[in-house]
């Protein structure tokens, strides 16, 4: 029922974006440029196809080639401490290094222990909020992915991986959901669920870690420790699957107009 489930959805969401988005699937591997040194105010990786200036977060689908996994998008590499992410708010969306109090943002609390990033074509809507997650709204983000093979993923790498399932944190009062993957290659055909991950010991063992770390990271910067929906507990693939097609679609309601933009993210003009 679950491969049924997961087989609906990712036709469904195919089918929508390809009609919208202006780079299909099976496009050419984007081209990355750098403006300067990283760890500077003025850095940013900006993505290109040929010539033209493009959106990893507009531009790219949320659905991979093939149509049977999603496109990952890795803004933080594991074992750094860089605070990278999509500038949603700046044209042409590059990743950028976040800025706090007019500093370079850096995680105290250690290296991440994962790869870390987005799938693009998603968002969190703030205007909506999540019963699951004590009616907390969402982060105003698109959806995040940690990706946990342990293989170190370049800045701005776009992978093909497997969405296995969700952690609902809840950050400073948003719900700013954990999707857990892996990639779709043959080194990691056994693993399709949730299950497959907590039976193995050394991915359970991951799992945890990551709870962890979201759990304490910004205590070392004053803050207080992260809480979560479901007590900390990872939901299965098909609850995963759900909060993909929820923050596809409210992505898509985004780039309508049928939901407010208060921040001033940048959209594209599809007119």
């Amino acid at each position: 029922k679950l491969q049924f489930l997961y087989f609906i959805v990712i036709i469904n969401l195919k089918l929508n974006m390809m009609k919208r988005l202006a780079l299909k699937a099976g496009s050419p591997i984007l081209r990355t440029a750098q403006n300067c040194p990283m760890f500077k105010e003025e850095w940013q990786m900006t993505f290109h196809s040929g010539e033209k200036l493009v959106s990893p977060w507009h531009d790219v689908p949320l659905v991979a080639a093939g149509g049977k996994t999603f496109n990952y998008l890795n803004e933080i590499p594991i074992n750094t401490r860089g605070k990278m992410e999509v500038a949603t708010n700046v044209e042409g969306n590059p990743i950028k290094q976040d800025i706090k109090k007019g500093k370079l943002r850096f995680f105290t609390y250690g290296d991440i222990p994962f790869n870390y990033g987005c799938f693009p074509s998603t968002w969190e809507d703030p205007n909506v909020a999540v019963a699951d997650c004590g009616g907390a709204s969402g982060d105003n983000d698109p959806l995040d992915v940690c990706e946990i093979s342990g293989v170190r993923r370049e800045l701005g790498e776009i992978i093909p991986v497997k969405a296995l399932g969700v952690l609902a944190m809840i950050d400073e009062g948003e719900t700013d959901w954990k999707v857990i993957a892996l990639p779709a290659t043959d080194e990691y055909a056994k693993y399709n669920t949730l299950k497959d991950l907590t039976a193995d010991p050394v991915y359970n063992q991951k799992l945890s870690e990551i709870v962890h770390w979201f759990r304490y990271y910004k205590t070392t910067d004053g803050k207080p420790e992260n809480s979560f929906g479901f007590n900390g507990e990872f939901q299965d693939e098909g609850y995963c699957l759900k909060v993909i097609e929820e923050t596809y679609e409210q992505y898509e309601n985004l780039l309508s107009g049928k939901s407010e933009n208060p921040k001033k993210l940048w959209l594209p003009n599809r007119a």
